[in-house]
């Protein structure tokens, strides 16, 4: 594991930050760029307060052919908040996190290594992030991949309720309110061995989600300040693309678990049914980390997606549950 070097980074790299952006707000977005000079561009846009862990084993695979971007939004990994967030984040709020301020971190990013043509593969929020990089710069995606993830608030639709969506203001609210202690002793439980058996319980992930893929994710939660995400849900919440995912002409792939409970599959079939362009490929027993429990499987979809829609070269695999 490679850690980085940046002040205040919270870790969880599997690839060094080496390279830095500064926002027209002043977040420090660190990333790095590996893969062949001459590859075509992939920006890998990550979940929730996710660091590198869910890449962990379809990314070395993808940067033999690709020129993959790795980066961390704003106040995640190595990259800073646009201010310094003061005491319990007074000086920052949930519009400095929105899914449209990831997606200019994205942009920044892009712009800095004057890529074009890019295809971004997103996943959970990731998703989210994609989309709206999209909107914002379409010119710029060539393509999306869409792993995983909902194309509005996951509150809506997680274990096919929206019982989330009723408790998410409570929760929303009262945090704050903790002392500070709890606050950070809520995420210091992530670190302890009961955190895989909690996140298989509730069936976050699934009996195939290898622990190796997660340790990176908790060991970064922890370093995480609660209130910053918090602020980051916010703003995860609020977003919807509902009413333009008609309007996206990038071509789509789509990839769904059959036993994802936060982002379920019927989620990544309304998305293919809207989109102009879009494919679905569900992946048979996935849950919401299928990137690291059938990384093979989701590798070979992506390739044989991006050579048969974008003339990327490279072996085509089959992949036989494609729509």
């Amino acid at each position: 594991m490679n850690e980085g070097r940046w002040e205040d980074d919270r870790g969880g790299h599997l690839w060094k930050k080496d390279r830095e952006v500064v926002t027209d707000d002043g977040a420090r977005i660190r990333y790095t760029v590996r893969g062949p000079e001459d590859g075509p561009w992939l920006v890998l846009a990550a979940g929730f307060l996710c660091p590198d862990n869910f890449w962990m084993f379809i990314g070395p695979r993808l940067m033999e052919r690709y020129r993959v971007v790795v980066m961390n939004y704003r106040g995640v990994g190595a990259s800073s908040h646009p201010r310094p967030p003061g005491y319990r984040t007074v000086n920052v709020d949930k519009e400095d996190y929105t899914i449209g301020k990831f997606a200019g971190d994205v942009t920044a990013v892009i712009e800095a290594e004057d890529a074009s043509e890019v295809t971004v593969l997103g996943h959970s929020m990731g998703v989210q992030v994609a989309l709206e990089l999209w909107r914002q710069q379409p010119e710029r995606v060539a393509a999306l991949v869409l792993v995983t993830g909902p194309y509005a608030s996951p509150l809506h639709t997680f274990y096919g309720s929206k019982l989330g969506t009723h408790l998410f203001p409570f929760a929303y609210l009262g945090l704050p309110l903790l002392p500070r202690p709890v606050q950070r002793g809520i995420l210091k439980i992530v670190h302890t061995p009961i955190a895989m058996p909690i996140a298989r319980f509730i069936r976050a992930l699934g009996p195939d989600t290898p622990a190796e893929g997660m340790h990176l994710y908790f060991e970064h939660l922890r370093n995480v300040d609660p209130m910053i995400g918090l602020k980051i849900a916010r703003g995860m919440h609020d977003f919807d693309s509902e009413a333009w995912l008609d309007q996206v002409d990038a071509p789509t792939l789509v990839v769904v678990g059959s036993r994802d409970t936060f982002s379920p599959p019927e989620l990544g079939r309304f998305m293919v049914d809207q989109l102009p362009d879009g494919e679905l490929v569900e992946i048979e027993g996935g849950t919401h980390g299928a990137l690291i429990e059938f990384p093979d499987e989701i590798h070979d979809a992506v390739v044989d997606f991006l050579e048969r829609r974008l003339g990327h070269g490279g072996a085509s695999a089959a992949v036989s549950n494609q729509r």
